[in-house]
């Protein structure tokens, strides 16, 4: 996947790519600020085997954390670890905002806390008459994409449903696009 959006969009589009908390997770193992645990709990085996790393085979094959963690960074090429670093956690224009899990309402946005950007849920949903511009997220799975007030969750749960959705905002039409 990364591979594919490291590629220039089509001719005529603008590709707009979030950061979200499982990608803030996996820049903060690599980092060493989060264990390799919390991450495998929080979708880091996933990514792990789709680089084609298998940890339990690394257990065996090397000794102590520390090499296994060496081995893990290695592995994962540093243009993906690059362009998740670029990501940001908020795109913003007069009309509309692209977050990965939402806002606080109330807060300016230039105020909102990384952690809500990343996490809010329960105080962002039932404040969502208080937005004064749309709000499309992802971070919490829909069956389909759901439009409330002025909030649109489009987190389709790809990784379970196999199911991608993306918005295309164009001429003052936004239209919805599913995998």
């Amino acid at each position: 996947m990364l591979g594919h959006l490291l590629a220039p969009p089509p001719k005529g589009f603008q590709r707009i790519c979030l950061a979200g908390n499982h990608e803030v997770a996996m820049l903060n193992y690599l980092d060493g600020h989060l264990s390799r645990e919390s991450w495998l709990a929080t979708g880091g085996l996933q990514t792990l085997f789709s680089y084609g790393i298998d940890p339990a085979r690394l257990a065996r094959l090397y000794e102590g954390n520390a090499r296994i963690d060496q081995r893990i960074r290695e592995v994962i090429p540093a243009e993906h670890v690059s362009f998740l670093r670029g990501l940001p956690i908020m795109v913003r224009s007069r009309k509309f905002v692209f977050v990965h899990a939402g806002i606080r309402p109330g807060v300016d946005l230039a105020a909102q806390a990384d952690q809500d950007l990343l996490h809010i849920r329960s105080d962002f949903f039932e404040a969502t008459h208080l937005l004064d511009r749309w709000v499309v997220h992802g971070h919490t799975p829909v069956d389909i994409p759901k439009l409330e007030g002025r909030r649109l969750g489009i987190d389709t749960a790809a990784f379970q449903s196999g199911r991608l959705t993306a918005v295309r905002i164009a001429d003052k039409q936004g239209r919805l696009i599913f995998s």
